[in-house]
């Protein structure tokens, strides 16, 4: 039982997928047999076409050449007329006399000619078409020197190795000619259209010829729907593996304490150059081989399996420890990421609160970066939480501004004083085709309702001068310095300098 609730999401991949495979089977059938009979039935109707328009041809040219004498030219003509249609059996000449002629011996010439009981007359001018039980058999043309005929052999099936699995009707005139033998089986009409002029057809179908036309291929297409079905649930099992193999790992490294925090510089402009101010605080998971695991790999699994409320805590209480080790200028902080899931637990607040107060450290070191990019369940919850924070000095950052669900509405519920401008909105200062747009629009409300704002992913001195002139307080981004360890920020704090032309590549 246990085996099947583990594996339960690749079996209901399978077994839909065989359900679908064996259901579609005869809609696929019937596509592909009306497929093959289209294909089929363009070169059919040639074919008709062209027996009649040759026989009508071949009497008419043969009226006006024959001398009516059954001599050896009239022979002669009449054996080239067959020659030229292949579905011209033979071809013969009875006078008024009595006496006929044929191309063939006596014994397929002897055929009897003024019985018509069990035959019908199709009439194209003074041509007929002879139907003996439904079937096209004769060609008659009489005059007062006598008669001609064609008598002509059936096309054949095109099924040729399924001689009773397809019967087509064609309509002439009014009358309906069957064509090809049928059996007991039940039939289905595949097809009907027109031929030629006023020649119509239907073509009907039994299930031995559906499997003599398609049947390998309807079973293919089952096998490979179930084959696809198959891939896709094995590499449902195998993500889910991955996943459950690196949930593992992830709970492994929040034991070991393998999740470093690593700080990128926030600065502001002073004299000819920047100063650092705070540090966005960026998470790094460092491998047992000594290499750092991309955010972007587990952050989501995280989130997914709730360990992400125990890296945020853990993640905090690194923050304070390190910041009790290290000598800060007044008003510097440090901003920590949480998801809005974090704040709308009724113990985020105190808990925080807590960890400052048994630290000993200001409230105002500590700030929280609130990511657009994941939605609020509860604003009035997240709100209760923000409030009791922000009493007590810490700062509320919105990040990603612009780029997510409702900046507008968390900044109306929400005590935020900063936002966060992505590098989305940065990245094409200086080029050509930038638009200041939504930028300029996004800095006009900072202004106007008051907050601080803090400009990410900046790369250039063109974005940074550029952002500085339309207001933009502090900036954030790799021409200030890329996220470092600790140990290595420590260090530019307790210098203390300037961030100037001459340095501006930190590592």
């Amino acid at each position: 039982m246990d085996w099947l609730r583990k594996h339960i999401k690749a079996l209901s991949i399978i077994f839909v997928t065989v359900l679908f495979a064996y259901f579609s089977q005869f809609a696929v059938s019937n596509w592909l047999v009306k497929k093959k009979i289209k294909e089929d039935i363009s070169v059919l109707s040639e074919l008709y076409s062209e027996l009649y328009r040759q026989s009508f041809e071949q009497m008419r040219t043969l009226e006006e050449n024959l001398l009516y004498q059954c001599d050896n030219d009239d022979v002669e003509l009449m054996s080239e007329s067959k020659n030229q249609n292949l579905f011209i059996e033979y071809v013969d000449l009875h006078l008024p006399s009595g006496r006929s002629c044929s191309i063939y011996n006596v014994d397929k010439a002897g055929r009897e000619l003024m019985t018509f009981s069990s035959e019908e007359e199709i009439f194209f001018d003074r041509v007929s078409l002879i139907l003996s039980d439904h079937q096209f058999e004769e060609m008659r043309l009489q005059n007062n020197q006598g008669l001609l005929r064609f008598i002509f052999q059936q096309p054949r099936n095109f099924l040729s190795n399924c001689d009773r699995c397809l019967y087509m009707v064609v309509r002439v005139n009014g009358q309906e000619i069957s064509l090809y033998q049928r059996n007991d089986l039940p039939y289905r009409q595949v097809y009907s259209g027109e031929l030629d002029g006023d020649i119509n057809v239907s073509l009907y179908i039994n299930e031995d010829g559906v499997e003599y036309l398609v049947g390998d291929l309807v079973i293919l297409f089952g096998a490979l729907v179930i084959l696809f079905g198959v891939l896709v649930a094995v590499g449902v099992e195998l993500n889910q593996s991955e996943r459950k193999g690196l949930s593992g790992l992830l709970n492994e490294a929040i034991e070991s304490n393998a999740l470093k925090p690593f700080y990128q510089p926030i600065v502001m402009p002073e004299g000819n150059g920047y100063r650092i101010v705070g540090a966005e605080v960026l998470v790094r998971w460092q491998a047992s081989h000594g290499e750092f695991i991309p955010p972007d790999t587990f952050i989501p699994l995280a989130e997914q399996n709730g360990a992400i409320d125990r890296i945020t805590d853990q993640l905090i209480d690194n923050v304070l420890a390190h910041l009790n080790d290290i000598r800060v200028p007044e008003g510097f902080f440090v901003s920590v990421n949480v998801s809005p899931s974090y704040l709308e637990k009724f113990d985020t607040a105190d808990k925080i609160l807590s960890k400052i107060e048994e630290a000993g450290l200001d409230p105002h070191l500590l700030s929280l970066e609130i990511t657009e990019r994941t939605k609020f369940g509860d604003l009035n919850k997240a709100a209760v939480c923000i409030e009791a924070l922000t009493d007590r000095g810490i700062s509320i950052k919105l990040d990603d501004c612009g780029t997510g669900y409702g900046a507008f509405s968390y900044l109306h519920v929400l005590n935020i004083d900063t936002i966060k401008i992505d590098r989305m909105f940065v990245d094409g200062i200086g080029m050509e085709e930038f638009k200041n747009t939504i930028l300029d629009s996004i800095l006009a409300f900072a202004r106007e309702s008051k907050l601080h704002v803090v400009a990410e992913g900046v790369e250039t001195k063109v974005q940074a001068d550029y952002l500085i002139k339309s207001g933009v307080e502090m900036l954030q981004g790799s021409y200030f310095g890329d996220p470092v360890p600790f140990e290595v920020f420590r260090k530019l704090v307790d210098n203390d300098e300037l961030i100037g032309a001459s340095n501006m590549a930190i590592q």
